[in-house]
């Protein structure tokens, strides 16, 4: 675990998560947010949304001090780059032109960061050129306004924001800190995680992203189903998915949302194997709010023909309960990063 981070938030749209060391135990907690605070990754109120937090530190008695905060998906891209070796100051003048697609404006509007790659790749890469020396990274872009809009409302609420990471760096933390206690086992880790809006899969290969894709189906399918069935709320309906109200998982309709999920998932995974011959992918590790419905669990293994991994293993501190797998983004914040030598 880190020094000095904490208490490490995941911002979702429908919860927030918060993972918190107090006298060496690891606290986790997952709060419903109000309604009409969050729409589409972007806090609606700030000011509530400040005061909701500073409510949360009381209620909860979390630590002050340094926080940790995983950038929302929607507000950051984060990619695998290779670029021609360079100084550090050539990489901070060229880096940006690599995320052309998604910067709107002129580049100093947005901050650019970069973790160097030190582990061999799987395959050499076909474009590089023979003779020239590379640099792969991997790098990742965000408005600097909207750093400086969480820094304020989080530290509103009670907290000081030190660490702000895009997932892919989060669960290349937790990779990386699993490989340092067993050196033995597979660098290959795939990360399926069932937010709200969407579900996202990440293969992580040491220390870099190697496959990655968004579907545009989440829990909130789930939720619109739950409350077609039941004539409820949306709203309502998450606490009926959660409590698993009269057996709604295993309905049919349900399953119909989880095959679609496991469907994708195993497009991913046959992409990965196609393209890395030479993998050794054991399993996958089921994170985010949908880490605990059970049905999805099993179709996943029976799609996949993978096992679905307890994220437990990868936890600093062998936290033995299923839930952490909700948690893995916000713990990942946590882990004290490797000192480069």
């Amino acid at each position: 675990m880190s020094k000095n981070i904490k208490v490490a938030f995941d911002l979702g749209n429908s919860s927030l998560k918060i993972a918190a060391l107090k006298k060496g135990s690891l606290e986790l907690h997952e709060l419903p947010l109000p309604e009409n605070l969050m729409e589409e990754d972007n806090i609606l109120m700030p000011h509530a949304f400040s005061a909701f937090l500073k409510k949360t530190k009381k209620d909860l008695r979390l630590p002050g001090g340094p926080a940790g905060l995983l950038l929302p998906s929607s507000k950051v891209i984060c990619r695998l780059v290779t670029m021609p070796l360079m100084s550090v100051d050539q990489l901070a003048l060229n880096l940006p032109y690599e995320f052309s697609d998604f910067i709107h404006g002129e580049p100093h509007q947005y901050y650019c960061d970069y973790a160097l790659c030190r582990d061999e790749a799987q395959e050499p890469s076909p474009q590089d050129e023979p003779g020239e020396e590379q640099m792969t990274m991997m790098a990742a872009v965000v408005q600097r306004q909207q750093i400086q809009d969480y820094i304020r409302i989080f530290s509103a609420g009670g907290f000081s924001l030190r660490r702000i990471l895009p997932q892919e760096m989060s669960l290349i933390q937790l990779v990386q800190n699993c490989l340092r206690d067993r050196p033995e086992s597979s660098r290959e880790f795939c990360f399926i995680d069932v937010g709200f809006l969407s579900t996202r899969i990440f293969v992580v290969h040491g220390d870099r992203i190697q496959a990655a894709r968004r579907i545009h189906i989440g829990c909130r399918a789930l939720d619109g189903v739950v409350a077609d069935l039941f004539n409820i709320d949306p709203f309502l309906a998450d606490a009926y998915k959660r409590g698993n109200h009269q057996g709604i998982l295993e309905h049919p309709r349900c399953m119909e949302v989880y095959e679609s999920m496991a469907v994708e998932a195993l497009k991913v995974i046959n992409f990965y194997h196609f393209t890395y011959r030479q993998n050794q992918l054991d399993g996958v590790y089921l994170i985010g709010g949908g880490a605990e419905i059970e049905p999805l669990r099993r179709l996943l293994e029976e799609t996949l023909d993978l096992p679905v991994l307890p994220v437990d293993l990868l936890i600093p501190g062998g936290e033995s309960q299923r839930r952490c797998a909700a948690f893995a983004g916000a713990i990942g914040l946590m882990t004290e990063p490797e000192k480069e030598g």
